[in-house]
């Protein structure tokens, strides 16, 4: 046989229905005022290409709860500072001089800052920040072939002018 079926809804008494919503009120997220804030960007990383010797800032700015810890990584790993590279104070990572050696002391890679707080962490979108090498090369390329012309050019021109009044 069956179960007897329970009526859908209760009376309540009206003090239990508003306790009831005052809990519910005290416990719902309101951010900033009763539960914590969950951290988020401002600003992120961009890709930028610097030529070798420039300065360089990588943005990243983050909101929520302080105190907010901004660690910053180059392909994965830690960036320590020192006094080409600093952390500034709204967390965007400062290069005084963008060095472009070949290998380790090379800051070309990809950027990504963390940031942190009691809460939790998040982790920003990749920057590639690349060097203008190929650029600069040229330019001394263009100088040098532009030098061998007018060396080519003053020295053959003495033989022009006499081959032409001949």
């Amino acid at each position: 046989m069956a179960p007897p079926l329970r009526p859908l809804a209760r009376l309540r008494p009206p003090g239990m229905l508003l306790r009831a919503l005052l809990l519910l009120l005290l416990l719902s997220p309101v951010p900033g005022v009763w539960c914590f804030s969950e951290l988020s960007f401002v600003k992120e990383p961009q890709d930028v290409t610097v030529t070798r010797k420039d300065p360089v800032v990588l943005d990243c700015q983050a909101h929520g709860e302080v105190p907010i810890k901004v660690t910053w990584l180059k392909n994965g790993a830690k960036v320590s500072e020192n006094k080409r590279i600093e952390v500034l104070s709204n967390g965007s990572l400062y290069i005084s001089e963008v060095e472009g050696r070949r290998g380790e002391q090379s800051d070309e890679g990809f950027y990504q800052c963390l940031a942190m707080n009691k809460y939790g962490a998040i982790l920003s979108q990749k920057a590639h920040l690349a060097l203008s090498i190929a650029l600069t090369w040229y330019a001394a390329q263009s100088r040098a072939s532009s030098r061998f012309l007018v060396d080519v050019v003053n020295r053959l021109f003495p033989y022009v002018i006499c081959n032409f009044l001949l």
